[in-house]
């Protein structure tokens, strides 16, 4: 900002001092000449630290930049030589008009740097056509203000005609370069610094412009107000050029963008100028000037030949974007029939879980109609039971984007009952495309009832359904790790009395029978906080939790009792009887093997003394037990 107000009030001091030679006119024209000369030189200095803080085509294009407003200095400083230094005029053409008509085309250079986006050829060509489209246009219009005149005074010297045709014409193409500028896309971190340069080079071309129509008609003196815009444009070029510098280096460039509305109308307003100032000139003149004619000849055959190239181009992209819209229709169709079929429920919802959309298998899977369920919380349809892991797998979806979480949980069906499912959610919140949660839901009812059945099956007995005695070791680790001071456990091993002799004479199929039916009324007689257990081929252990032996030896003996009755087997009734030992944990001394040694050696005491018996472990069973080994 203050550098713009320096650049504007040292503007306005120019133009008050050139216009109205303070000081007299030789010191007012040594403070143009030299005031030019050294804003111009300002300037290349600028552009060029801009060139060197930008990369690439920035960095080009600054450095053309700089290189004209240098190559001006350059002439201005050869002009005032003769001014100043020599105090003559200077002669028309000279030395200096090298300096500035050699700025011309390094500006257009760096005009055409200027571009935000790489183009297709077709597009390319088509900026070449509206440039000459422009030129031609802005030709016609500089012939009937400027260059007719310059043409018709400068007829005895071909050289100083064509020194002074050249000023006119250059502005055409710096304001050719300028329009074709302002028609295309610029990057938003350009449009202060390119409109900045916009603005200099414009100001320039109207004192270039001034300049050679009163040089053709012998009316430029020293210390002219028209010389105010030279000064102007380049202390502009150099604002432009500090504006870049202040910018970081230079982003990747951006693909290629649609050019607005007026962005496509404003190469042909040039067009329309020329005809204008064409029949105004014919109008004045009372006939049609034939460089006009054959320029806008020139020129509306390059607007059909544009608008030719562009429909066809035009009806190519139409034929691509058909085929391309076609796969995309049956890429959606194929994507729409994967899921409309698939036997997984598709389900969007948002981040607070809140149904969205539900593909159709949810009502094979559920009963529930496609749209039936939107606006419904997804974990209100899950067992309470079911809801914290539930949300704990969505909560974990949330804080990890685009990686699936799952969990498996009962889901509602509508008529009330609950299928087991696997709920895998993937959080694609971060996509503009999709914005919500990905849920696949997967009937899991099957795969559930296998692993309970081979949970079932490894910790059960095959033949009579109990716990197997793997199963029942770890139940009794489990109880002995958990329990509570002042509580106790105590262990039953049932024996099926001379079951072996049974067994051979009635065979193994029914003495499993047998086998089957003495689990059965087991399970019958003991508590049901109790655990049964079948440990081998006729023997059973039952864990009693917060039971003392003495508090245990009523159901021992109520077992021996009820299994003194009939068992059938098959179309045969047998008479058996078994024997109980019993044993009760000592907290803190005893592990669970420790446990069931003790009741296995108080059964073979009562199976010593005969069937049918109940024995309690003492203490001095142990060593008894011990004294053939020791033998």
């Amino acid at each position: 900002m203050a550098a713009a107000v320096v650049a504007l009030l040292l503007t306005a001091a120019f133009g008050l001092w050139v216009t109205f030679h303070f000081g007299g006119i030789t010191l007012s024209e040594r403070i143009d000449d030299l005031g030019e000369a050294v804003v111009a030189f300002a300037a290349a200095l600028v552009c060029g630290a801009a060139a060197l803080r930008h990369v690439g085509r920035s960095r080009r294009a600054w450095l053309l930049i700089s290189a004209s407003a240098f190559a001006w200095s350059i002439g201005e400083a050869v002009w005032s030589y003769y001014e100043v230094g020599l105090g003559r005029q200077v002669p028309f053409p000279s030395p200096a008009d090298a300096g500035f008509l050699g700025a011309v085309p390094l500006a257009a250079g760096g005009i055409v740097l200027f571009s935000a986006a790489r183009r297709r050829a077709v597009v390319r060509l088509a900026t070449v056509l509206d440039s000459l489209i422009i030129a031609g246009s802005l030709l016609a219009v500089s012939w009937t203000t400027i260059l007719k005149t310059i043409y018709s005074h400068g007829a005895n010297n071909l050289f100083a005609q064509a020194i002074s045709l050249a000023y006119p014409i250059s502005d055409v193409v710096i304001l050719t370069m300028l329009l074709l500028l302002l028609s295309g896309r610029v990057r938003a971190r350009d449009r202060v610094s390119l409109s900045l340069l916009a603005a200099g080079l414009l100001a320039n071309l109207l004192a270039d412009s001034g300049f050679a129509y009163l040089t053709t008609v012998n009316s430029y003196g020293p210390a002219q107000p028209i010389d105010t815009g030279w000064v102007a444009g380049y202390l502009l070029i150099a604002l432009a050029g500090f504006r870049a510098w202040l910018l970081p280096v230079d982003p990747p460039q951006p693909k290629e963008q649609a050019p607005s509305r007026w962005q496509l109308f404003l190469p042909y307003i040039p067009m329309a100028a020329a005809v204008v100032a064409s029949s105004v000139d014919a109008l004045i003149s009372g006939s049609v000037d034939n460089f006009l004619f054959y320029d806008l000849v020139i020129v509306v055959m390059l607007v059909v030949i544009r608008q030719f190239m562009m429909f066809s181009d035009n009806t190519t992209l139409n034929d691509r974007l058909q085929e391309q819209t076609a796969a995309l229709q049956r890429s959606e169709e194929h994507l729409r029939s994967l899921v409309e079929h698939s036997s997984d429920a598709a389900t969007l919802a948002d981040g607070y879980g809140v149904i969205r959309f539900q593909s159709a298998s949810v009502q094979r899977l559920f009963a529930f109609a496609p749209g039936e369920l939107v606006g419904t919380r997804l974990v209100d349809l899950a067992h309470i039971d079911d809801r914290p892991a539930l949300l704990n797998c969505l909560s974990d979806a949330l804080k990890a984007s685009a990686h699936p979480t799952s969990v498996t949980c009962r889901l509602r069906h509508k008529l009330g009952t609950w299928t087991y499912c696997e709920v895998t959610v993937t959080n694609l919140l971060y996509l503009p495309s999709v914005e919500g949660l990905i849920v696949n839901i997967r009937d899991v009812t099957d795969r559930k009832e296998l692993e309970e059945k081979v949970s079932h099956q490894a910790g059960h007995d095959p033949l009579t359904n109990l716990a197997n005695r793997s199963s029942f070791r770890n139940a009794l680790e489990q109880a002995i790790e958990h329990l509570e001071p002042g509580r106790s456990i105590s262990v039953l091993i049932v024996d099926v009395d001379d079951f072996k002799s049974v067994n051979e004479a009635l065979g193994s199929e029914l003495g499993d029978q047998l086998l089957t039916a003495v689990a059965a009324r087991l399970e019958q007689i003991i508590p049901a906080d109790a655990l049964a257990a079948r440990l081998r081929s006729d023997e059973f252990a039952i864990l009693l939790l917060n039971t003392t032996i003495f508090e245990a030896g009523p159901l021992a003996e109520s077992i021996i009792e009820r299994f003194a009755g009939r068992f059938r087997a098959g179309q045969t009734e047998v008479v058996m009887h078994v024997s109980v030992g019993g044993a009760e944990l000592v907290p803190g001394e005893e592990t669970g093997s420790d446990l069931l040694r003790n009741a296995d050696h108080a059964l073979r005491t009562a199976k010593a003394k005969g069937r049918a018996r109940y024995q309690r472990y003492e203490p001095d069973m142990r060593i008894k037990g011990n004294l053939p080994d020791a033998a």
